[in-house]
C-alpha cells in the first residue's frame, strides 16, 4: 500500500515521505495512529504543493536572514566599563548587548544565538558570532572601553 508519512516513524520513513508499506502494518497500525494517510493522486499532488510551498518561504527567510546579517555585519557596539588600575569592573552579557541591538537598532535577536565567547570584561575589540539560520552565522564587532 502506497502511503505518505505525516510524521517520521523510525525504521520506516520519514514526514512528507511517500512510500509503500505492508497493508496489514498500515492499515491496522500506522493509519489508525495518523501516522500516514494514503497516497492518492490528489493527496500527492497536495503534498507536491505544500513542499514547493515550503520550499518558496524558506528561500525568503533565507533572503531576510542574509539582509539581517549584513546589518549585523556593518554596526559596530560600544560599550563602557569602570577601570581602575589597569583592572575592569564588570562584564558585558549577552543580554546587554541583546538589548542594545533592540533598543537602538530595531534589531531582534534571541540572545541563545550568540555562539559561546571569551568573557567581554576586558577593554578592547572583540567579534561576536550570532547564528541566525543553519546555514548563515554573522559576524558583530564589539568594543569596550574605559568609562
Amino acid at each position: 500500500m502506497k502511503v505518505i508519512f505525516l510524521q517520521d516513524v523510525k525504521g520506516q520513513g520519514k514526514k512528507d515521505e511517500i512510500k509503500n508499506v505492508s497493508d496489514g502494518y498500515a492499515t491496522n497500525f500506522l493509519i489508525p495512529k495518523g501516522l500516514v494517510k494514503l497516497a492518492t493522486q490528489g493527496s500527492i499532488k497536495s503534498l507536491n504543493t505544500k513542499i514547493k510551498i515550503e520550499k518558496e518561504e524558506d528561500a525568503l527567510d533565507k533572503g531576510e536572514t542574509e539582509l539581517l546579517k549584513k546589518q549585523l555585519e556593518e554596526l559596530v557596539l560600544t560599550f563602557h566599563l569602570e577601570v581602575k588600575n589597569d583592572k575592569a569592573f564588570g562584564q558585558i552579557t549577552d543580554a546587554q548587548i541583546v538589548n542594545i541591538l533592540k533598543e537602538e537598532h530595531k534589531i531582534e535577536v534571541d540572545k541563545r544565538k550568540i555562539k559561546d565567547h571569551d568573557s567581554l570584561k576586558k577593554v578592547g575589540s572583540y567579534q561576536l558570532e550570532i547564528k541566525l539560520h543553519h546555514s548563515i552565522i554573522a559576524k558583530l564587532k564589539i568594543n569596550i572601553e574605559p568609562a
